[in-house]
């Protein structure tokens, strides 16, 4: 009988010890399994726009994720509006407010610089006797802007490597009113870009 309470006794006092042992095992398990969920995460994404090329303008942007709910980017472009051309580069802060850091819902501002290229145009103005028109020179305007958009990202494959993005959102350039005349200083903006995360 003795030999039998003495073997219950290893043996319970054995499953005690190893219980906390296994646990955290578990415990060291799952720790190891978000660390490598996070490590698999892109941190960064390439991208630009594949088809304002084919019409002689560009949209491109390098994004950084800075924690899960926000990220860092730049982006350029070149495009027109109104017979005007716009070449801008923007610095911009990104919320992604359900915290799954460069994907789904993104909302933005952002600061800038603008060149704005104007064309020629003719200018009339009605007199009290005369209809007289003038023509304006080609000219050159730089601009600092803020912007405030809204997007959305997926980031497809088994590796999330591929990161498609739509999004809208306005644009402020500040200028002098006398260069704009009859144009807007509040323009729509618009993204479509497909990318590089990694």
């Amino acid at each position: 009988m003795r030999p039998i309470l003495a073997v219950t006794v290893v043996a319970l006092a054995t499953s005690f010890v190893a219980l906390p042992s296994a646990a955290s095992a578990q415990t060291l398990h799952d720790q190891t399994r978000q660390q490598d969920a996070v490590l698999r995460t892109p941190q960064q994404i390439i991208s630009v726009n594949p088809f304002l090329p084919l019409f002689g303008f560009f949209q491109g942007e390098y994004e950084r994720r800075i924690n899960p709910n926000a990220s860092f980017a730049i982006a350029a472009s070149h495009t027109e509006w109104d017979n005007d051309v716009y070449t801008n580069v923007d610095v911009k802060l990104r919320l992604y407010p359900q915290e799954k850091g460069l994907s789904g819902l993104g909302l933005a501002s952002s600061l800038g610089y603008a060149n704005i290229r104007r064309e020629g145009f003719e200018n009339c103005t009605f007199t009290e006797v005369d209809f007289v028109c003038s023509t304006e020179p080609r000219k050159n305007i730089g601009a600092p802007a803020f912007a405030v958009e809204g997007q959305y990202q997926w980031l497809l494959g088994t590796k999330k490597a591929t990161a498609v993005a739509l999004g809208f959102g306005v644009k402020r350039y500040f200028v002098d009113k006398a260069d704009f005349q009859d144009r807007s200083l509040v323009l729509p903006t618009g993204r479509l870009t497909i990318g590089y995360a990694f």
